[in-house]
């Protein structure tokens, strides 16, 4: 599920003095429902802001990979309506092991920290075959290969305030942290013609829709594409991650969706 869930939560409004939340169903051609995800925007009156999102499997999923769940966390600041990032943390547990990266922003000098957390389940066994458990832990510190001004998180609830024009035809170059690990690099597509009809049928919708593509392989989609369509409050209401194996397409659709008054 690694990026493919944290990408469906492509929020792209921001709405001042509320808190909102939506879940989304994840499934997989014949193998149906693989995971439900959870994500929260709280916006606070000292214009600062949360975003919290928490993925994980179910059934069948949930067994082959072990309990696997997801966390993904952005918090900020408020400026001229859009989310200025100060800490992004991804956390990725499972009954073996647990990940946890946690990016700082430093905006004077254009560097992002990266601190690394990890634990793994080491087993093994005696001569009497009695088993014996313990946790292994690693931690590191180092600076981010290059320095963006959103996480993949604030950028998606500040695209329609960076992208000027959704015409078919377009295209604009992005970067995050969160997306492509080497440079962040991601590319909001705006098809036209043929490709844009191919958009059109995998979404079944007459909302707003574009191809996020971050340029790396996620799952077999070779160059990590995914439909995207927006309801009519500018979020996504259902995303398509293209051609994954044989067996069709990954498919995140919103099943439910709140807006509270602050």
């Amino acid at each position: 599920m690694k990026k493919t869930i944290l990408l469906l939560f492509l929020l792209s409004v921001l709405l001042n003095g509320k808190t909102i939340e939506a879940t989304y169903k994840i499934s997989y051609g014949i193998f149906g429902e693989l995971g439900l995800a959870k994500t929260t925007l709280e916006l606070f009156p000292n214009n600062t802001y949360k975003i919290k999102v928490h993925a994980y499997a179910t059934g069948i999923a949930k067994f082959l990979s072990s309990n696997k769940e997801e966390f993904y966390e952005s918090y900020g600041f408020v400026k001229n309506n859009l989310l200025i990032p100060k800490k992004y943390k991804a956390i990725t547990n499972n009954d073996y092991k647990k990940r946890e990266k946690i990016y700082i922003f430093d905006y004077k000098k254009n560097k992002i920290s990266l601190e690394k957390h990890e634990k793994k389940l080491i087993i093994k066994y005696d001569k009497d075959l009695q088993k014996d458990e313990s946790w292994v832990t690693s931690n590191s510190k180092e600076f981010s290969k290059f320095f963006a001004s959103n996480d993949l998180l604030s950028l998606f609830f500040n695209i329609t305030h960076v992208i000027p024009s959704f015409e078919k035809g377009n295209t604009y170059a992005l970067k995050a942290i969160g997306a492509n690990k080497d440079n962040g690099e991601l590319d909001i597509i705006i098809p036209k013609n043929e490709a844009y009809k191919e958009l059109e049928e995998s979404l079944n919708t007459k909302n707003k829709k574009f191809i996020v593509s971050i340029h790396q392989k996620i799952f077999s989609s070779s160059n990590g594409e995914l439909f995207i369509s927006l309801n009519s409050e500018g979020f996504c209401d259902k995303a398509v991650l293209k051609d994954v194996l044989i067996f069709g397409d990954i498919t995140g659709k919103m099943i439910d969706f709140k807006i509270n008054k602050g």
